[in-house]
C-alpha cells in the first residue's frame, strides 16, 4: 500500500485507512452477534479502522478478564475470520494485532512454556562482602568475577576459583547470566528477543495462524500488523553474545563487564557505548527486522512502537536501546501517548494511588518524542507515522483536548491515529479497567464522528507530497549510552535545543551517527543528503561521544558550504571543523523559520509539505487560550484554506501580498489549527472566507431567560454502564455557566437549554452567526426548529442564514459533558479491589477529578 498524490475528492472523503481506528478490547466472551453489532456501531460513527485487541487472562492477579474462546484456538480464529468478513463488508480496515495482551512477542506466555530454553536473559551483578580470612568460591556458572579493594579493581577471578580474603574491605563482584522465569504459574514468562530463533517461533505460532485464517484479506482489508511494546532487559544477555561481540566489536567483553554497571572513566563509558551498540543492533534486526521481512513477503505493512520513547534518556535504561534502529525496521514507525504524556497545561507532578500507598508521576510533559519516529520516516521516504493515543487518559477527555493532543503530534510528523479504547464488555469491573471507554454508553460517542472526520482528513493531507524540512538536530545516542557525569547535561541540552527550534517555527528532523555515516548519506553542494531528505543546517547539542566518522561527515558538510551550529559544546571537546559555536542569545541568527509570525511565537507550531504543484502548511495553537496573529509565507500563489472538519476549501478573504510574501491574519481558539495551501489554482472558483473568529462587537447578546433540564443521563451502574432517558425531567431557570451548581457534581449526560429572544429586523438583515462562546464540552443547536449543526470544540459557532427571524425566536441547545463526573463521584465500582479492576482505574480517577465542568458557559451572541 502506497501513498497517492493529492486529490480533492479523496481529501473530502478519505479512504478507510486514514480514519482513526479503535483499540477494540476483547475482554469477555466473544460472540459473532456482538462483534457484528459493535463493528456496525463503529462504522456508523465513522471509526473506519479497527484494532481487535485480544485480552486473554494474561494478568490474572492484577487485571483479570473472561475472554473466551481461548486465544488463537480454532474457535477464536473462526470468530476472528467472521469479524474480518463483516469489516470487509462494511468497508472498514482491520489492524492485525500480534499478541494476546502485551508486550508483543510471547504468544501470551506460550512461547516460553513450550520452549523453555528461549526465555529472556539479562546481565546481573552480584557483590559478596567476605571478612578477612574467609574463603570465597567463585560461582561455577558466572561469566566473570573480580576482586576489589574499595573501589579499586585488583584482579579478575576465574569461575570455580577458590580464594582466601586476606584484608578487610575487600569484595567480590560476580557477573552472571540471569534467565528470567515466571515467579508463579499464573504469570507469563517472556522470551529472549535478542535470539533470532524466538522471532521465528513467534511468527510460526502467531502470524502464520492468522495467514492461514484470513490471509486472503492481507494487503486490503488487513493492511498491516501491529507489534506492541516488545522489550529486552537492560542490560540484556543472550546465547552467543560474548562470541559475536568479539567478532563485531573487536575485543572480549567478559573482562569489561563491570564497566556496564559502574565507572566514569573514558574506558568505562566506551564499554557501555559498545555494549549498547551491539545489543541494539541485534535487537532491531532479530525481532523487528524479521517481522518486517515476513510482512513484506505477505503483502502487509509492519507497524508498532516500544515503551518509554517519551523519555530523553530512556535508551540508557529502557529495553529498546536505539529507537531509530527499530524505526528503520518498521514500515510505519509509531509512538505511544498514554497517561497524559501529552496534554494541555504545564508539566505537573501528580500523586496516584497504588498498592503501596501512592506514587508520583509527571504528566503534561509535552515532550517532542513524536519527532523521533517522524525523522526516520522522512529519511526513509515512508509516508506514515502512527500514534497510539489516549489510553489511561480518563473519562474526562473531551473532543477539544483530543484535538489538541492530536494536533500536537501531527504537527511533529505523525499522520495516522489509533486510539483507546472500545471495550467488548463494560460489565462489572470492566467498567473501570481502562478509560476512556468509547461506545454507546459514553455521552461523547455521538459527537466522535466529528473528531474522526477531522483526523482522517488531516491524516490524508499530511501524508501527501514530501516533508519540507531543511534543518536537522544531531541525536547524541552515544552520549546517552555512555551515562557518566555528563549524561543529564546532554539530555537537558537536547531538550532545550529541540524546544527552542519549535518555539521559533523552525521545523527539523533528528539525525544520528548511523544515518550520518550510512550509505544513503552524502555531502553535495546543495546540502547534506540523508536518505530522501536534504538538510541545509545541522544543529549539534552538547556531545562528547559523537563517532569520528560522523564528526568527519559534518566537517565535510561545513566545507561544502553547509551550516553546522553547535550549542553547549564542552570546552575540552574538539571543535567540528567549519562549525559555528553559539549560545541561545545568538542562535536565532542561524534559524530559517518555516513561517514568520507576529505574536504568540512560543505557542505556534508549523509544518510544511511540498506537493506536486504547491506547498501545504499546518499551523497549530498549543496555548490554552485563543490567540490572534499575522503570519507571513514566502509563496507565489494565492492562499487557500483547507478545512479538515468539513472537507471544504476556500480562498481566504483579507490575505495580502507585500514584498513577495503573503500576509494572513489568523485567529486560533484553544486546540485551534489551520491548513493553508498555496497552489496554482487560477481556474478554481471557491468561496472566500473571513477569519475563523470574528472579533467585532456582537449585534445581539442573549443573557437571560434560559431554562434547562436533563434529557439523558449516563451512569456508572452497579453491574454496567447505564443510559437513562429523561424526557420529562423538570426544567429549571438557569444562567449560562457551570451546571454543577444546578445538577450536582455527579451528573453526566445531555442537558437541553432553551431560550426565547426577540430580534430586531435590522439585526436579522446583517446577522450571519450564532456564537455560543464556551461550551463544556459538546453541543447541538436548533433555531426555530431548524438544526444548526453540532460542535465538539471551539469555536462553538453556527451559521444562521435563513434561520433567524425578525421578532420572536426559539433557541434550543443540547449540551453534553463527559463521564468524568460519574466516575469521580460514584461508589459503584469501589467494591472491586485493585487486583481485579486493575491499576489504571485509580489513575483515571485522578485525572477525572479535574475534568468535571459542564454546561453552556457562554456568552451567547449573534454576530455578523
Amino acid at each position: 500500500m502506497k501513498s497517492k498524490p493529492f486529490c480533492w475528492e479523496e481529501f473530502s472523503a478519505p479512504e478507510a485507512f486514514y480514519w482513526p481506528g479503535y483499540i477494540w478490547f476483547w475482554n469477555d466472551r466473544i460472540t459473532a452477534s456482538r462483534l457484528r453489532r459493535q463493528l456496525r456501531d463503529m462504522a456508523d460513527r465513522k471509526a473506519l479502522s479497527v484494532w481487535p485487541f485480544a485480552w486473554p487472562n494474561f494478568r490474572p492477579t492484577t487485571n483479570p478478564t473472561s475472554m473466551s474462546p481461548e486465544y488463537l484456538s480454532k474457535d477464536f480464529l473462526r470468530l476472528y475470520k467472521q469479524m474480518v468478513r463483516e469489516a470487509d463488508r462494511l468497508g472498514m480496515k482491520v489492524w492485525l494485532y500480534d499478541e494476546g495482551g502485551w508486550p508483543s512477542g510471547g504468544v501470551c506466555g506460550r512461547l516460553v512454556r513450550e520452549n523453555p530454553s528461549l526465555g529472556s536473559q539479562s546481565l546481573r551483578r552480584e557483590e559478596l562482602y567476605p571478612k578477612a580470612g574467609e574463603t570465597v568460591d567463585v560461582p561455577e556458572d558466572c561469566l566473570s568475577a573480580f576482586l576489589y579493594k574499595g573501589q579499586r579493581r585488583i584482579r579478575r577471578l576465574k569461575p570455580s576459583q577458590r580464594i582466601v580474603v586476606t584484608q578487610k574491605g575487600m569484595r567480590v563482584v560476580v557477573l552472571k547470566r540471569h534467565i528470567h522465569t515466571s515467579p508463579t504459574p499464573t504469570v507469563n514468562s517472556y522470551p529472549d528477543l535478542l535470539n533470532p530463533a524466538v522471532t521465528r517461533e513467534f511468527l510460526r505460532m502467531t502470524h502464520e495462524k492468522y495467514r492461514e485464517t484470513v490471509g486472503k484479506y492481507f494487503g486490503e482489508t488487513i493492511p498491516l500488523v501491529f507489534t506492541d511494546e516488545p522489550k529486552v532487559p537492560n542490560p540484556p544477555w543472550t546465547k552467543g553474545l560474548a562470541k559475536d561481540f568479539r567478532r563485531t566489536m573487536g575485543y572480549d567483553i567478559l573482562p569489561h563487564l563491570p564497566s556496564i554497571f559502574e565507572g566514569d572513566s573514558p574506558k568505562d563509558m566506551r564499554v557501555r557505548i559498545d555494549f549498547a551498540d551491539w545489543w541494539s543492533r541485534r535487537y532491531a534486526d532479530a525481532y523487528f527486522g524479521q517481522i518486517q521481512r515476513w510482512c513484506r513477503k505477505n503483502g502487509l505493512l509492519s507497524v508498532g512502537h516500544v515503551g518509554g520513547e517519551d523519555e530523553t534518556l530512556g535508551p540508557s535504561y529502557h529495553g529498546y536501546g536505539h529507537l531509530f534502529r527499530i524505526y528503520r525496521n518498521l514500515d510505519i514507525p509509531g509512538v505511544d501517548t498514554i497517561w497524559r504524556q501529552i496534554f494541555p497545561g504545564k508539566k505537573t507532578v501528580m500523586d496516584f494511588p497504588s498498592g503501596n500507598g501512592s506514587s508520583k508521576k509527571t504528566v503534561n510533559v509535552n515532550h517532542y518524542f513524536p519527532k523521533f519516529a517522524a525523522s526516520v520516516a522522512h529519511q526513509q521516504n515512508k509516508p506514515w507515522v502512527v500514534t497510539e493515543s489516549f489510553c489511561v487518559y480518563g473519562s474526562g477527555l473531551t473532543p477539544a483536548r483530543m484535538k489538541w493532543v492530536t494536533d500536537f503530534q501531527y504537527v511533529r510528523g505523525v499522520n495516522l491515529m489509533t486510539m483507546g479504547a472500545y471495550p467488548l464488555s463494560t460489565r462489572d469491573h470492566y467498567m473501570g479497567t481502562q478509560r476512556p471507554a468509547f461506545g454507546p454508553s459514553n455521552p461523547i460517542w455521538k459527537y466522535m464522528d466529528l473528531y474522526h472526520a477531522y483526523t482522517a482528513r488531516l491524516s490524508y493531507l499530511l501524508s501527501r507530497g514530501k516533508p519540507d524540512v531543511q534543518a536537522a538536530v544531531y541525536y547524541p545516542i552515544r552520549d546517552i549510552w555512555a551515562k557518566g557525569p555528563e549524561q543529564k547535561a546532554v539530555g537537558k541540552s537536547l531538550d532545550r535545543l529541540s524546544r527552542y527550534l519549535l518555539e521559533h517555527q523552525t521545523d527539523y528532523d533528528f539525525i544520528d551517527d548511523d544515518m550520518l555515516t550510512g550509505t544513503s548519506s552524502r555531502v553535495t553542494p546543495d546540502g547534506l543528503i540523508a536518505g530522501s531528505m536534504l538538510y541545509k543546517t545541522v544543529f549539534v547539542p552538547r556531545t562528547r561521544w559523537m563517532s569520528e566518522p560522523a564528526r568527519k561527515q559534518l566537517a565535510a558538510f561545513a566545507r561544502a558550504g553547509g551550516k553546522v551550529v553547535c550549542v553547549d559544546r564542552p570546552t575540552d571537546v574538539p571543535k567540528i571543523k567549519g562549525s559555528v559555536l553559539t549560545d541561545y542569545r545568538r542562535l536565532g541568527k542561524s534559524l530559517q523559520p518555516v513561517v514568520e509570525v507576529s505574536a504568540h511565537r512560543r505557542f505556534v507550531r508549523v509544518l510544511k509539505r511540498k506537493l506536486r504543484n504547491g506547498n501545504l502548511y499546518f499551523l497549530t495553537n498549543e496555548s490554552q487560550k485563543r490567540i490572534h496573529l499575522a503570519a507571513w509565507f514566502d509563496e507565489v500563489y494565492e492562499p487557500m484554506v483547507l478545512d479538515p472538519e468539513t472537507g471544504r476549501r476556500s480562498f481566504m478573504d483579507g490575505a495580502k501580498k507585500t514584498r513577495g510574501r503573503w500576509r494572513i491574519e489568523i485567529t486560533l481558539d484553544f486546540a485551534g489549527s489551520i491548513v493553508v495551501l498555496f497552489e496554482n489554482c487560477e481556474k478554481c472558483a471557491f468561496e472566500k472566507i473571513s477569519n475563523y473568529r470574528l472579533r467585532e462587537k456582537p449585534l445581539l447578546e442573549i443573557t437571560k431567560g434560559f431554562s434547562a433540564g436533563p434529557i439523558r443521563e449516563y451512569r456508572v451502574g452497579k453491574r454496567n454502564l447505564e443510559v437513562l432517558e429523561r424526557p420529562r425531567a423538570r426544567r429549571k431557570a438557569i444562567r449560562p455557566g457551570d451546571w454543577r451548581k444546578c445538577l450536582g457534581e455527579g451528573f453526566s449526560g445531555d442537558v437541553e437549554y432553551s431560550v426565547t429572544f426577540s430580534c430586531p429586523k435590522n439585526v436579522v438583515e446583517t446577522a450571519r452567526c450564532l456564537d455560543l462562546g464556551d461550551v463544556r464540552c459538546a453541543c447541538e443547536a436548533f433555531l426555530n426548529g431548524q438544526s444548526l449543526g453540532r460542535r465538539a470544540w471551539a469555536p462553538f459557532a453556527f451559521s444562521i442564514d435563513g434561520a433567524l427571524r425578525a421578532g420572536k425566536n426559539e433557541l434550543k441547545i443540547i449540551v453534553t459533558n463527559t463521564l468524568a463526573n460519574q466516575y469521580a463521584t460514584t461508589k459503584n465500582i469501589d467494591r472491586w479491589p485493585t487486583n481485579v479492576i486493575g491499576p489504571y482505574h485509580a489513575i483515571g480517577k485522578v485525572f477525572e477529578t479535574d475534568s468535571q465542568a459542564g454546561g453552556l458557559i457562554g456568552p451567547v451572541r449573534i454576530l455578523t
